[in-house]
């Protein structure tokens, strides 16, 4: 059985540096699935996105949404937040805050300067905010064995195929 984070871990497991995968309810009632850069601030996530995609104009149907954030390393961790989103206006330095989160001060520079022009050509930009209302958590690595653990770090630094 997985270990269950406490609502400080999981707070904390979101504040890392880790992709999301944002599911909202396409206009056929599909779910619609991204992947999406995130911050944790506030109790709620915040993502960046066009006015005119996809998730933008699906929330704005129906604000149920689902946020999956997992360690893909083994032993695997993940939270899952159920909740509400809300398309609100562009927050100022939001994108770079995001950017410079996965990417570091230079790369994260770098990238907004090709990320404006996309966004500025597909009508704009807006924030999603995500309330979660209910968290479900799962950590693995409370049943993986010490010699497992060691041999998943080695892993990591030896060349792919051993």
């Amino acid at each position: 059985m997985p270990k269950r984070y406490s609502r400080e871990e999981w707070e904390r497991f979101l504040r890392g540096r880790r992709v999301a995968v944002l599911g909202t309810i396409g206009k056929n009632g599909a779910p619609a699935l991204t992947p999406i850069w995130f911050l944790y601030r506030e109790g709620r996530l915040l993502m960046r996105t066009s006015k005119e995609s996809v998730k933008a104009r699906n929330i704005n149907r129906d604000s149920r949404v689902t946020v999956c954030v997992q360690d893909e390393r083994p032993p695997y961790a993940s939270v899952t937040v159920y909740g509400r989103a809300s398309i609100e206006a562009a927050r100022p330095g939001l994108g770079l805050e995001i950017a410079r989160h996965y990417l570091g001060a230079v790369g994260g520079q770098a990238y907004m300067k090709v990320a404006a022009e996309a966004i500025e050509q597909e009508g704009g930009e807006v924030t999603i905010a995500v309330t979660p209302e209910k968290v479900l958590t799962q950590d693995f690595s409370p049943e993986t064995p010490l010699y497992g653990r060691a041999w998943m770090t080695l892993k990591r630094i030896l060349p792919p195929g051993l």
